[in-house]
């Protein structure tokens, strides 16, 4: 009897090759030699639990909006940022009362008994002239506080951008991993279902050792891959993780 190609067997017609070939010739069985050691059902590689641990985890608009949020309420140097343009602002305000004062309180250097005085204040001289001084001071304090507010909010919006795309350059490695991983985890089901049709085909005097020896590498390499992709997953979630504040699973 001619073998079948095995890409043409499947499961339910496994049972009826190794019935009819066991009928036509049940010595063969014994006297072929021991199949090489593999488990019957070889285990995936268990995804992480860390993954569990994110609000999501694609790279929806939804989805990266969301963790940039948390990442940002988590940032220390945002934080920092914030905190620096907060005092910043109470000092505005201080200063603006500051030449609010200064400029109702300068009628009163009219209020004066000494001529000289008077004079001065009208030609811009005297207290007139030391409240335009200390107004102008002001409003060149209020000028550098202001840059330096702006500053700090472009810093501010930068690193949002940044975390943003971190999140999203972490989320599309995430998928993609996953994605080579259901891939690998479909190949390595599909040669363990091959697997199957080979050992029954042996056990039969069918097949060689060398297709089992062949099939043992090839599931050696895939295994190999999982673990791999498994890890590319895994630190990716441990970032997202990190970034948005939080723990790790144990």
């Amino acid at each position: 009897m001619r073998a079948l190609p095995l890409v043409w067997l499947n499961l339910p017609m496994l049972v009826l090759f190794a019935v009819f070939v066991g009928s036509v010739n049940p010595q063969m069985a014994a006297s072929q030699p021991k199949l090489p050691s593999w488990s019957d059902r070889t285990e995936k590689p268990s995804e992480s639990e860390e993954d569990k641990n994110l609000p999501c985890s694609n790279s929806s608009n939804k989805c990266v909006g969301r963790l940039t949020e948390l990442a940002i309420a988590n940032s220390n140097k945002l934080q920092q940022t914030s905190d620096r343009i907060t005092a910043i602002e109470r000092r505005l305000a201080v200063t603006e009362d500051r030449i609010d004062y200064t400029s109702k309180k300068k009628w009163t250097n009219y209020i004066t008994t000494n001529p000289v005085d008077i004079i001065q204040n009208l030609f811009g001289g005297g207290g007139m002239q030391r409240d335009n001084l200390a107004i102008a001071n002001l409003e060149i304090r209020t000028a550098d506080l202001l840059a330096a507010k702006a500053e700090l909010e472009r810093q501010q919006e930068a690193e949002k951008l940044k975390l943003e795309d971190e999140v999203l350059h972490l989320l599309l490695d995430y998928e993609a991993a996953n994605r080579k991983h259901e891939l690998l985890s479909s190949q390595l089901e599909t040669l363990e279902q091959q697997r199957e049709v080979v050992r029954i085909a042996y056990k039969y005097g069918r097949g060689s050792t060398s297709q089992i020896l062949g099939m043992e590498n090839r599931r050696d390499r895939l295994t190999e891959q999982l673990t791999n992709l498994s890890i590319d997953k895994d630190e990716s979630v441990r970032k997202l993780l990190h970034l948005i504040g939080q723990k790790s699973a144990e």
